[in-house]
């Protein structure tokens, strides 16, 4: 019997400590659609600005800062609690460094609820800190970059960013090359259901490339080893 117990406890502790949290994905997109407009392939849609002009080529969506303009979005699932991530790969090309400026709002992606203009997470294409041609900046809901990161980066380069935003506390965080930064948390509670692009008309009107996005969500699920353990737990108990 005391045998039985201590296999008992071992199972239930061992099982519950490998329990782990698993990312779900919400939407994903690889743009392998024919040169032309973005909207309607895979679900996209138009939200602001003038429908056609946010394009695909070569098999990647082309976010062209200019005149016309227009923003699109994705819809996925409604969250309303846990961190929500994008990944995504970006180039950026233009011809000139990016230039500072308080009134230079370059932001091009971002989450948000669909029928509304409650963005979260406003990621940016920023002034290089040091020898860069650019770098990245996030801000949890203004417009201007709220935190910027130490990197910089090369127009033509191909950067991978993860793009985060925390539904509990209304934060939004940007991590690329092991490097995050935060903006400030508020508006806690929020329900967020769609990514979206965004072309604007700025100083810069720099060319910003996106491939490869994966939208997730990470939630708690039961691991191999903790289904084994109650299995096994199972057994103990038709055997007693």
């Amino acid at each position: 019997m005391n045998i039985q117990k201590t296999l008992t406890a071992g199972a239930i502790s061992g099982a519950f400590l490998i329990c782990q949290s698993q990312g779900v994905t919400l939407a994903s997109d690889d743009f392998s659609y024919p040169d032309g407009s973005l909207v309607p392939n895979g679900g996209w849609a138009n939200h602001s600005g003038a429908e056609g002009d946010l394009l695909v080529a070569g098999g990647a969506a082309v976010i062209q800062h200019g005149t016309p303009s227009e923003d699109a979005n994705l819809v996925f699932d409604a969250q309303a609690g846990g961190v929500i991530t994008a990944t995504f790969d970006i180039t950026v090309n233009d011809d000139s460094v990016i230039g500072t400026g308080g009134t230079d709002y370059e932001y091009f992606a971002h989450f948000f609820t669909s029928g509304s203009f409650n963005f979260r997470s406003r990621l940016d294409v920023v002034a290089p800190n040091d020898t860069g041609d650019y770098s990245l900046g996030l801000s949890s809901q203004t417009s201007t970059a709220e935190a910027t990161l130490v990197s910089d980066f090369n127009f033509g380069d191909t950067v991978s960013v993860s793009l985060s935003f925390d539904l509990a506390d209304g934060t939004g965080s940007l991590t690329v090359n092991g490097e995050t930064i935060s903006g400030s948390a508020n508006d806690p509670g929020q329900s967020i259901n769609a990514i979206g692009f965004r072309q604007s008309d700025s100083s810069n009107n720099e060319k910003v490339i996106v491939d490869n996005l994966v939208v997730s969500t990470n939630v708690p699920e039961p691991s191999t080893a903790l289904l084994g353990g109650m299995a096994l737990l199972g057994l103990l108990r038709r055997r007693r």
